[in-house]
């Protein structure tokens, strides 16, 4: 096996060098930060990465005696070789990003697998350029730790995620005193699954925690939203009215005022429609308190969740429901979101089975599911 030792002032300028000598699917052998000389005061910290063609098949056998082909070497003694070569899609998705961590990297080479571990889940770049900064200021200055070691940064990275990560069960608490039942509307873009998740969420708290809830639809728009949310409640025994104004749903509750808990369906509609925003916030708006929970679809695109959220905020919503998180590997994003609107997480829905594919989370499971791994 050729092997040669390539030099950069950055991990990215490394890389690139591998790939215009040695081609695309060049072995990674090993990295290492070479600190600059003390006697030059010109100079900056180098790294090198060792590397070699990619092998060929034929390389991996010899002939015995008797002109068996036998493998040279163990399964066994190539699992330090794995562990490096694992490492390749990291260095490689770093080059070409505007990442800004040469700086942080030149004190902790281990960074930079984890931060390309942390944009694949779908966080951003800024986001995950300030989690790996604040991990590594906290594992700096905690000096029972031993800087150097992935493993070890990785714990604070876990930490640091876990600060932006708050999450609330609203229907853990009992009455308000208002004599009127916990009113719960779930609003959001058109087809993130509000209605689907009020028929799991309603299934959760009559079967499970055995509460008596009633669904109300304010869904005027879309046909046949009441008769969806409606086959529901017939399936589970659970009383469904419509009330498409402030007066109905007065009304409405005061039927049910009998209840523990009555959850609000509501109609989805554009971010940018303002107009059925108002009108969604004039028929919430009353005497009467009503809780207010932000539905999102981990579908959606990075910026239009942004977006959306923003747009959402005038409702004054108390948590976000995160829907679909089974449809993509880039849950991630959820960082970024709680960061830019800071509210606590009450609901994630990972399936379309009511009422089982339901989560209230807590903060480690919840980061387990983003992450895609497992955390411990």
């Amino acid at each position: 096996m050729r092997v040669k030792i390539f030099k950069g002032r950055t991990i990215q300028e490394a890389m690139a060098s591998i790939k215009e000598e040695l081609g695309p699917d060049a072995m990674i052998l090993s990295t290492r930060r070479v600190p600059k000389s003390p006697r030059d005061p010109y100079a900056k910290d180098m790294f090198e990465i060792e590397a070699s063609p990619k092998a060929d098949p034929k390389d991996s056998v010899v002939a015995s005696p008797k002109g068996y082909v036998v493998n040279p070497k163990p399964a066994e003694d190539l699992a330090p070789l794995k562990d490096e070569l694992a490492s390749i899609k990291d260095l490689i998705s770093l080059v070409g990003l505007e990442s800004g961590l040469d700086s942080l990297m030149s004190d902790h080479s281990e960074a930079a697998g984890l931060f390309a571990s942390l944009i694949r889940t779908g966080i951003s770049e800024k986001k995950a350029k300030a989690i790996l900064k604040n991990a590594c200021a906290a594992m700096d200055g905690d000096h029972n730790e031993a800087a150097g070691s992935m493993a070890i940064l990785k714990k604070y990275v876990i930490q640091e995620c876990l600060k932006d990560i708050n999450t609330v069960d609203p229907f853990a608490e009992g009455t308000d005193g208002s004599g009127l039942p916990h009113a719960a509307a779930f609003v959001g873009p058109t087809g993130v699954g509000k209605t689907t998740t009020i028929a799991k969420l309603a299934a959760e708290l009559k079967f499970k925690r055995k509460k008596s809830v009633g669904l109300v639809s304010i869904d005027s728009y879309r046909m046949g939203a009441f008769e969806q949310l409606k086959s529901y409640a017939s399936i589970m025994g659970i009383m469904c009215v419509p009330a498409f104004s402030r007066e109905d749903l007065v009304k409405t509750l005061e039927r049910m005022r009998h209840m523990d808990i009555v959850l609000i369906d509501t109609a989805g509609h554009s971010h940018s429609d303002t107009a059925r925003m108002e009108e969604v916030a004039q028929v919430l708006d009353g005497d009467f308190k009503v809780s207010v929970h932000l539905v999102l679809s981990m579908t959606t695109g990075f910026i239009d969740m942004k977006t959306a959220a923003s747009a959402f905020s005038a409702l004054n919503p108390e948590s976000y429901v995160f829907t679909k998180i089974d449809e993509t590997k880039r849950c991630g994003k959820i960082l970024d979101q709680v960061g830019d609107l800071r509210l606590p997480i009450s609901l994630v829905t990972n399936g379309q089975r009511v009422p089982e594919d339901l989560i209230v989370p807590k903060p480690q499971d919840l980061l387990g599911l983003m992450l895609g791994r497992d955390q411990g």
